[in-house]
């Protein structure tokens, strides 16, 4: 059954909307509803380069819709395994800060999830450009080359590269700026090079019905974005119970504006997605509810430095149990809450208070690569300064706990345990992290196990 949410809950999302709506009168997000928005599809793919025209081991669409004043993106990535929905669109241009969700995909390789950004959409030409001109945009570093005609329309060739060797061929509108085609070098892991496509396959303009929903939809879309709060690098797509509130008091005025328009289908998503997520935080609200109060079972764990550490030794003191992979590469979000986890241990070992974090790094369970995992895991540590200690077992403790992967939820997963041995706290996935309070929903755990010590 879907989780309800209070009043309380719908009004502070109101409280919010009205808040960014005001912040957005003062810049250029708002824009006139007589604005014609010019809708574009762009297809796309990563290639990894080898005979012939190598291998297409992701293709995407992107949808541009424009106007005179903004433009927006939204990315039609892998429905399982690429970007997730909340990072999927944004405002972009060459304006675009570098703190807001820009055009990208997201694509596991060797086990670990990278974002690849897009090539720029639109190209701001220097005035009456010409050849070997030159200029930067978001750190790129662009060079007018030639000017061509592409299917009879003027356009220049503009080549592209950043500090780091990345290089981007760019075939530009010549009078709109718009980026008709382009081709881009990607390198993830330990430097493994693929290519990526793309190129304009249509556009026109709305109605002018049409171009009203989409230019308030936009608006909508934005203000969410914003009270959601994510991280412009997030790639995980499990939003917390506040988050879902947010997404549930916006739905029905979202489905209302997109019904008709070429963003519907992102709308639907969104519904399809909050759902599942309702049905996922359910399922682990039941098995907190199970474990709650229970006696936590004895278990020895092998410590990165060799030696053991038994929950016997724990007996009388407040723990909090962090199962993650604790891997030091690629380091993507929530590596930095193990940060906070450790502020609060030196803020609390004083009240009698313990951190133990449980790696769950797959290496660790296997002899042939259990000295790669344990150099991970030491490298994790040294750069985030850990003190309190890491260990693994064979994956049993988990197990009794509840893998949260198992219904549908994610790692980490953070158990506290109270002084009498008993379970006092159970939370899967991450915690929202405020930049003056830190983890604050785990302090406030402690604060009330803790009270009097």
């Amino acid at each position: 059954m879907p989780l309800q949410f209070s009043n309380n809950s719908i009004s502070q999302f109101v409280c919010n909307v009205i808040v960014v709506g005001l912040i957005c009168q003062q810049g250029a997000a708002v824009i006139s509803a007589a604005d014609s928005v010019q809708h574009s599809m762009f297809t796309g793919s990563l290639i990894q380069p080898g005979d012939e025209d190598g291998d297409i081991l992701r293709r995407f669409e992107v949808q541009l819709l424009t106007t005179n004043q903004t433009c927006f993106f939204h990315v039609i990535d892998d429905a399982r395994h690429g970007c997730p929905w909340p990072d999927s669109f944004g405002s972009t241009g060459p304006a675009a800060g570098t703190d807001t969700v820009q055009p990208h995909l997201v694509y596991e390789h060797d086990g670990h999830a990278y974002l690849i950004a897009l090539p720029p959409f639109v190209v701001a030409l220097p005035a009456d450009v010409e050849s070997d001109a030159t200029w930067e945009q978001a750190g790129w570093q662009m060079t007018a080359i030639e000017q061509r005609s592409v299917n009879d329309v003027p356009a220049w060739i503009v080549e592209s590269r950043e500090r780091r060797g990345r290089q981007q061929t760019l075939t530009v509108d010549a009078a709109t700026g718009m980026t008709l085609r382009a081709e881009a070098d990607v390198f993830v892991g330990q430097g493994d090079q693929f290519k990526l496509t793309l190129a304009r396959a249509s556009g026109k303009l709305l109605e002018p019905d049409a171009s009203d929903k989409v230019i308030e939809l936009q608006h909508e879309l934005l203000v969410l974005q914003t009270v959601l709060k994510r991280r412009p690098d997030a790639h995980l797509s499990e939003l917390s119970a506040r988050q879902i509130a947010d997404v549930v008091a916006a739905s029905d005025r979202l489905t209302v504006l997109a019904t008709g328009t070429p963003l519907e289908m992102l709308v639907r998503k969104i519904e399809a997605d909050v759902e599942q997520q309702q049905k996922r935080l359910a399922s682990t609200a039941g098995l907190a509810t199970k474990l709650m109060n229970t006696d936590a079972p004895q278990f020895v764990l092998s410590l990165m430095d060799g030696g053991k550490l038994e929950s016997e030794s724990l007996q009388g003191k407040t723990v909090i149990l962090h199962f993650w992979d604790y891997r030091d590469a690629p380091l993507s979000e929530p590596y930095g809450q193990t940060g906070y986890l450790e502020f609060l241990f030196n803020q609390k070992k004083k009240m009698n208070v313990t951190v133990v974090g449980v790696s769950t790094n797959p290496d660790l369970q296997s002899k042939e690569n259990l000295n790669r995992g344990r150099r991970s895991v030491r490298k994790l540590s040294e750069f985030m300064n850990l003190s309190y200690p890491v260990g693994h077992d064979d994956g049993a403790l988990l197990k009794t706990f509840g893998d949260p992967r198992d219904t549908r939820g994610q790692l980490p997963l953070w158990i506290v345990l109270n002084a009498d041995g008993k379970v006092a706290h159970y939370h899967a996935g991450f915690y929202e992290v405020d930049a003056a309070q830190g983890l604050k929903d785990l302090e406030a755990v402690l604060a009330e196990l803790t009270r009097g010590k």
